[in-house]
């Protein structure tokens, strides 16, 4: 038990060790000051977001979307849909048997 301790410890004090040496060599041989790195980064973060909120919002990009995996998946969907509204009237009507009401009338 001491010996995991030890290792922990040590695993600990290293990984504080690292962290410090690399703030002050990222410090030290940083090609910008702080400021203008903030600068570059939430540019950067800010053209993304922008993008993204083209690409979701355009009307351009839907054909790219509207593939044949697509169309697919909607019939399934559709299908099942459709497969569960039979299986509810089916059970409705079951239930309407075993309580004693007529059973209702089928398009």
């Amino acid at each position: 038990m001491e010996q995991q301790d030890k290792y922990y410890k040590g695993l600990f004090f290293g990984a504080m060790l690292g962290a410090a040496v690399g703030t002050i060599m990222g410090l030290l041989f940083a090609p910008y000051k702080g400021t203008e790195t903030q600068q570059i980064i939430s540019g950067k973060v800010k053209l993304a977001l922008d993008k993204a909120s083209e690409l979701y919002e355009s009307n351009e990009n839907d054909g790219v979307y509207n593939n044949d995996a697509k169309k697919r998946s909607q019939d399934i969907i559709d299908t099942a849909r459709d497969e569960a509204k039979k299986i509810l009237n089916e059970a409705n009507s079951i239930i309407k048997e075993i309580k004693g009401y007529p059973k209702a009338q089928e398009n």
